[in-house]
């Protein structure tokens, strides 16, 4: 395979067909918003997944979407942490660090209460933001 010379390439090219346009892999990049399996209730609030997330990076994400929420002038936001059965020893983590989160931090939640089981059930909470 070797380099063919500039008036080889001009002849072939005319009878190759083009592969289509080349274009960054960033053209068409859009954000990549998490997939979930189970159906969402069409009158549930905005949500927040926090499903399968270690802690810190829970945290951090819950207090930086409500945040935002907040700033756009939502008042009931759903925050989704999972029932923690496939967390170590089966003992629910997640949960109950997001339910004591929401309770240390007065000035952003107002209140907040375990979603309806059609909306969770114990996997999720509504938090009403101030």
């Amino acid at each position: 395979m070797g380099r063919k010379n500039r008036k080889q390439r001009q002849g072939r090219r005319e009878s190759v067909t083009r592969r289509g346009i080349r274009r960054s892999i960033r053209y068409d990049a859009v954000e990549l918003e998490r997939k979930d399996t189970r159906k969402q209730a069409a009158d549930a609030p905005v949500t927040i997944n926090l499903r399968r997330m270690q802690v810190k990076e829970a945290l951090t994400q819950l207090e930086f979407q409500l945040q935002a929420f907040a700033r756009m002038g939502k008042q009931e936001i759903l925050v989704v942490h999972g029932q923690g059965h496939s967390s170590p020893l089966g003992q629910p983590v997640l949960k109950t660090k997001v339910r004591d989160w929401c309770d240390d931090h007065p000035a952003l939640i107002k209140s907040w209460r375990e979603a309806p089981r059609h909306w969770g059930g114990q996997g999720a909470i509504v938090v009403v933001l101030n």
